[in-house]
C-alpha cells in the first residue's frame, strides 16, 4: 500500500491557504483525501510531534512558516510505510519532510514508542539565512523517555522537550554541510531506571524598586525539594541568607518564585538562589548583579565574563524599558541563540538561557534596544 499524498489533514492548513508555493498540496491532498477512508486517526491513545521550519529575521525576531510535517504514534499504526502515511510534495521554496524506507513523507504514522525511535527529517532548497525549527508535542511523555535533536553539521544534540514546545535556531552558511538534506534527526530513548531530574533553573532575575531588590526565579523539575533560600552578597563571594520560600509542589509545571530583599547596599549586590533538596542536596543558581543607587554608570554588562554552562548573565543599568532583541553568534558568524526580552525597569539583571551549552571559544552578543540603538558585547566562553 502507498501513503496518501497529503498532509493537510493536520499540517499548516491555513499557512498553506497563505503560501501560494504550497498551494498545489492543498489541491492535491483534498483529491486523494476524498479516496482514502483510513486517514483519520484511531480513536485514544494518540501521540504526536509536529515540526515547523520557519524562516527567521533575527533584527527583530519575527517568523514566517515554510513548512511543516506531523508524527503520529498510536498502537493501530505501522512501522512500514502504509496508506495511513502521507507523501511530501516538493514546494518551490524550503521543504521539510521525514522520510523512511526511501520514501519522504509529509505525515508519518508509527507504533507508540515503545523503547526508541528515530524521525529522519529531510530539508532542501534551503539559502544562506537563518531559520527557526519548532517543535511541539503532544501526549508524547513517558517516564524515562528522552528525546534529542541531533545536528549533524554542528555535532550538537540539542534537548526536545516532550511537554512543551522546543524551539532551536540554526544557520545555514557557504558550508555544504550545513545545508545537507540529512542534517537533523530526532532519537528518542529511554533509561532504564528512570530517576527524578534535579531541578533546574530556568531563569533569575534581580530588580530594585525604590531601594530594595526583588529576586524572581523560575524552576523546572521540582521534585524532592523542600524549599528555597535568596541568598545576598556584597562582594559576590561571601552569601548570606535573606529569605526562606516555600515550594508550592507543582512538580508538572514551571514554577515561578519570588522574594524581596530590603536591605541592599549602595552599588553592587549579588544574588543567588540555592535550592534544599529532602535528601540534603543542595544546588545554586546563576549569581546575578543589581546595582542600587542612582549614581550608576549607563549601559549594559554581562556578568561573569568568561561564561560557562548555558547561561548569560545581563546587567542593565539606566536602560529605557521595553522589548530587547538579543541575537548570539560564534566566531564563524552562526547565529546560535536569539531571543527576546521584555524589560520593565530601568536597572535590572536579567538571566538568559541558551537552548544547550554554549561550546568554548568566543562570542558576540548583539542587544538591540527598545528605541532602536545596537549594543555589541563580546562573550568568551570557557
Amino acid at each position: 500500500m502507498t501513503p496518501c499524498p497529503t498532509y493537510l489533514d493536520r499540517v499548516g492548513f491555513l499557512s498553506t491557504l497563505a503560501n501560494p508555493f504550497r498551494f498545489k498540496n492543498l489541491i492535491i491532498g483534498f483529491f486523494f483525501l476524498a479516496s482514502a477512508n483510513t486517514m483519520g486517526s484511531p480513536l485514544g491513545g494518540t501521540e504526536s510531534l509536529r515540526s515547523n521550519l520557519y524562516l527567521l529575521n533575527t533584527s527583530n525576531n519575527t517568523t514566517i512558516l515554510m513548512d511543516g510535517v506531523l508524527t503520529e504514534y498510536n498502537e493501530a499504526y505501522h512501522d512500514a510505510v502504509m496508506l495511513e502515511d502521507a507523501y511530501k510534495f516538493t514546494n518551490i521554496t524550503e521543504n521539510l519532510g521525514m522520510t523512511r524506507h526511501g520514501v519522504t513523507l509529509a505525515v508519518e504514522r508509527r507504533p507508540i514508542i515503545v523503547s526508541s525511535d528515530t524521525v529522519y527529517f529531510k530539508l532542501w532548497k534551503t539559502t544562506q539565512r537563518v531559520y527557526r525549527l519548532e517543535f511541539v508535542p503532544s501526549n508524547l511523555y513517558h517516564p524515562g523517555m528522552q528525546a534529542v535533536l541531533q545536528d549533524n553539521y554542528l555535532g550538537t544534540n540539542t534537548p526536545v522537550s516532550l511537554t512543551s514546545t522546543t524551539i532551536v535556531d540554526f544557520s545555514v552558511n557557504s558550508a555544504a554541510a550545513s545545508s545537507s538534506a540529512t542534517r537533523f534527526k530526532i532519537i528518542y530513548s529511554t533509561v532504564a531506571e528512570p530517576s527524578p531530574l534535579p531541578v533546574t533553573f530556568t531563569s533569575v532575575t534581580g530588580l530594585e524598586l525604590n531601594n530594595k531588590v526583588k529576586i524572581e526565579w523560575k524552576v523546572e523539575n521540582e521534585i524532592n525539594i523542600a524549599g528555597y533560600a535568596a541568598e545576598y552578597s556584597s562582594d559576590g563571594r561571601s552569601f548570606t541568607a535573606v529569605g526562606q520560600v516555600s515550594v508550592k509542589g507543582l512538580t508538572n509545571l514551571v514554577n515561578a518564585y519570588s522574594l524581596v530583599h530590603n536591605g541592599p547596599t549602595a552599588g553592587n549586590n549579588f544574588y543567588r538562589i540555592r535550592s534544599n533538596d529532602k535528601d540534603g542536596t543542595i544546588k545554586y543558581s546563576l549569581t546575578v548583579k543589581v546595582v542600587v543607587g542612582n549614581n550608576q554608570a549607563r549601559g549594559v554588562s554581562v556578568y561573569p565574563n568568561p561564561v560557562s554552562g548555558n547561561m548569560i548573565n545581563l546587567q542593565l543599568a539606566n536602560q529605557p524599558v521595553g522589548n530587547y532583541q538579543l541575537k548570539l553568534s560564534n566566531g564563524m558568524g552562526q547565529v546560535v541563540h536569539s531571543s527576546r526580552l521584555a524589560v520593565i525597569s530601568r536597572n535590572v539583571s536579567e538571566a538568559i538561557q541558551i537552548q544547550s551549552k554554549v561550546a568554548p571559544g568566543i562570542y558576540q552578543l548583539e542587544i538591540r534596544k527598545p528605541d532602536g540603538t545596537l549594543e555589541t558585547k563580546k562573550l568568551i566562553a570557557q
